[in-house]
């Protein structure tokens, strides 16, 4: 056998089931575009995906669950964008916080409808808010356990732990980036401060002065 081939591998596409999955997922992304979550029907969120009503609950029991499943992948690419301050590097922190507020800033433009969608759905839908809210615990917890590892390594201020400190952040980033994504859904120009802002509120908050 040629030693091409014999270093050729099988690597699988898309299974039928993983390709509606994903039909359902991006139908509920588009109709979020131009719909508020609770003018979103199932029936629209198949017709607009091209599958059967039975498959849309085959992979979700409910809406929810399909929202749910559409706030995960939001969490992983927003974890990713913000890997420069996440991960280990030898980078200063100032360049891995600016790094990773520009990264998540672009990556919750590019998501305003879900984002907008979700936050409108917050005072009326029980089962959005449970979502919502333990979305933000997720970042929560993880912010936390960065910044005690930053403590840990002599990095950080010593005086305050990440349980007490990554609130009150998390917090001042989700309500940047709902006045940011409602400002953009109502066709005002991205602000070029917005990164900028968070990246000095969390540099002086996390890291002595110097």
């Amino acid at each position: 056998m040629p030693e091409s081939r014999s270093r050729r591998r099988y690597i699988p596409g898309p299974r039928r089931g993983d390709e509606r999955r994903a039909a359902l997922l991006e139908a509920l992304d588009e109709l979020l575009e131009t719909r508020a979550l609770a003018d979103v029907g199932i029936a629209d969120i198949t017709r607009t995906a091209g599958v059967t009503r039975s498959a849309f609950y085959f992979y979700f029991p409910t809406k929810a669950a399909a929202v749910a499943a559409l706030l995960a992948d939001f969490y992983d690419d927003m974890t990713l964008a913000a890997a420069d301050w996440y991960d280990d590097n030898d980078d200063p922190p100032l360049d891995r916080l600016r790094a990773g507020f520009e990264a998540s800033v672009r990556t919750w433009r590019a998501r305003s409808s879900l984002m907008v969608a979700m936050l409108d759905a917050l005072p009326s839908d029980p089962e959005v808010r449970e979502l919502w809210d333990g979305w933000v615990d997720g970042f929560v917890e993880r912010v936390a356990e960065r910044i005690d590892q930053e403590r840990g390594a002599g990095i950080a201020r010593q005086s305050i732990e990440g349980r007490v400190l990554a609130p009150p952040l998390v917090g001042a980033v989700f309500h940047v980036m709902e006045r940011d994504v409602r400002s953009i859904r109502a066709g005002k120009p991205p602000a070029d401060h917005v990164a900028p802002a968070l990246t000095e509120i969390w540099h002086r908050t996390i890291y002595p002065a110097g």
